[in-house]
């Protein structure tokens, strides 16, 4: 962990306001605590963009956790969400400090994750508004895969996907995910380990959005052109790397 004083604070790329002083000002207790983590999640995570500056904030992030009530550490943990998925767009090294940083935050808060989806079912329902699929998103985030969770926050509501075929190149930027029909290019499919376990959390916190859609996500995608097939969640990885 980077002690808030060292100088490297003043050089880390954020998206605005000094990280480091939004940390402090958490770790002190000052001010209102959710315009606090308001305002740290929108400079380590604003556009879904990762910033350098996420990495060495994780650490301080995970630690803070240890005195919040369970009321907080939600809060928290589903707005810090996005800047967590934000990684998987850089892939860091394992030989920087960055990746260091990052998962010396990442293990202590997926383990909170863990243990307030386990333990503290009824407080996640008790959120306000879309805070309990906000929070079942970051918590993907942190304990499955982060690249599928920052799709699920790119493409929110979901009533469009995008999915481009590995063999012919074909190409659709707006799936009609709406359901109110069936999807025209995609069949459902069973769901893995990773979709069993949203698909319980999702179902627990009375979910009608994401939840639906679920059996499509992890299902195939059958090209219109040429009849490849594949997972869906891979044509969406080609449509935004390559589309």
């Amino acid at each position: 962990m980077i002690d808030l004083n060292n100088p490297v604070w003043t050089a880390i790329r954020g998206a605005g306001a000094r990280v480091d002083a939004c940390l402090r000002r958490l770790e002190a207790g000052e001010g209102d605590f959710r315009e606090n983590v308001d305002r740290l999640a929108d400079n380590t995570s604003h556009q879904l963009s990762w910033y350098d500056v996420t990495a060495y904030a994780l650490p301080h992030v995970a630690r803070l956790c240890e005195k919040l009530s369970v009321e907080e550490k939600l809060y928290l943990i589903a707005q810090m969400g996005p800047a967590v998925a934000a990684e998987s767009q850089v892939s860091l090294s394992p030989d920087t400090e960055e990746f260091r940083e990052f998962h010396e935050g990442l293990a202590p808060l997926a383990q909170e994750a863990r243990e307030l989806v386990e333990h503290h079912m009824e407080e996640i329902k008790a959120l306000p508004k879309d805070l309990p699929l906000v929070f079942a998103v970051a918590a993907l985030a942190l304990l499955w895969d982060r690249k599928r969770a920052w799709y699920l926050y790119l493409y929110a509501p979901w009533d469009e996907l995008p999915a481009l075929c590995p063999d012919c190149d074909w190409y659709e930027e707006c799936m009609d995910f709406s359901l109110e029909e069936e999807p025209e290019f995609v069949t459902p499919g069973a769901l893995d380990e990773e979709g069993a376990w949203l698909q319980k959390l999702l179902t627990e916190i009375g979910d009608q959005t994401l939840l639906p859609r679920l059996p499509y996500l992890y299902g195939t995608c059958t090209c219109p052109e040429c009849g490849a097939s594949g997972p869906l969640w891979e044509w969406i990885d080609r449509a935004f790397e390559e589309g």
